[in-house]
């Protein structure tokens, strides 16, 4: 097996987590190779362990499994930049709030030993597309695992959107922006904005308005087989879209964006013991009596 490492290589703790877990992946018998963008970091003389590099796309392209050292942001960037390649991520965590990650500073020496065992399952998540006219009347695709969202900008102004759900008009939602999430993503900027929770083995598409300036208007989760399409009724201008927090687009009034569910999707490793309402416990400080 061939075990790809890459992470955010601007922490300290990424080399300590990468010297600490070659050895072990070595001593097991894998390849392992860590992407050469780590060489472009100041930090990168942090790493003690004598380690091969590959260009990020031809380790993602040899590699079985893909180690992501970091936290959310940056399983989100790796999975973005695997360009709807699909190869097993193992999060390792290193950081405090998180919910993609499996594995952290104090499980990582477990979850290398399960891991290079075999004894992990694959947990598919279903992605979201985004099909979209920019400023220059340019088509462009873009594809997110957490969400896409819509917000005024730089201006003050309300926004106005107008969302249609598979040609059958839904709301003009007058917010500051719209939020739209896969079950994945519902435990991240959607739920800060008053979404639910979704269970990730359930396909859906939430849409969660922004500081909606009217107390009727509320998230509502949608078959992920539907076709949304948004677009603006004012005739005004410095709105961005946002694609899983890391690409941001700037719109204008004429901008159409439709959103779908994604031809892609991304698989995380699962380890023995994983339970996913312990981690939404654990993460959301839940304490609940027995009784």
């Amino acid at each position: 097996m061939i075990i790809g490492l890459t992470g955010n290589f601007r922490k300290n703790r990424f080399y300590e987590i990468v010297n600490k877990i070659y050895p072990l992946i070595s001593k097991s018998g894998n390849d392992c190779y860590i992407s050469s963008d780590y060489k472009s970091y100041e930090k990168s003389n942090k790493l003690i362990v004598k380690i091969n590099s590959l260009n990020f796309e031809t380790l993602i392209e040899n590699s079985d499994i893909i180690l992501s050292i970091g936290g959310d942001g940056t399983l989100l960037s790796t999975a973005r930049r695997m360009e709807g390649k699909i190869k097993p991520i193992l999060g390792i965590h290193i950081g405090g709030l998180g919910f993609l990650a499996d594995s952290n500073r104090k499980t990582m020496n477990e979850a290398i030993e399960l891991m290079t065992e075999g004894k992990y399952i694959i947990d598919s998540r279903m992605m979201l597309s985004l099909t979209i006219n920019d400023i220059n009347d340019n088509n462009l695709e873009y594809h997110a695992l957490n969400d896409i969202v819509i917000n005024h900008g730089n201006s003050g102004r309300i926004l106005k959107t107008e969302v249609l759900v598979s040609n059958k008009y839904l709301n003009t939602y007058e917010s500051d922006g719209l939020i739209f999430s896969t079950p994945t993503g519902s435990t991240a900027y959607s739920l800060s904005a008053g979404g639910p929770i979704i269970t990730p083995t359930i396909e859906t598409i939430t849409v969660t308005p922004i500081c909606p300036h009217s107390l009727s208007a509320r998230p509502i989760v949608l078959p992920a087989n539907e076709v949304i399409k948004s677009r603006f009724k004012d005739d005004s201008s410095g709105m961005v879209c946002t694609i899983d927090g890391q690409v941001h687009l700037n719109l204008d009034s004429n901008s159409i964006l439709v959103i779908r569910k994604s031809s892609r999707m991304i698989n995380l490793v699962s380890l023995p013991g994983y339970n996913y309402f312990e981690t939404l416990r654990s993460k959301m400080g839940w304490v609940g009596n027995l009784r």
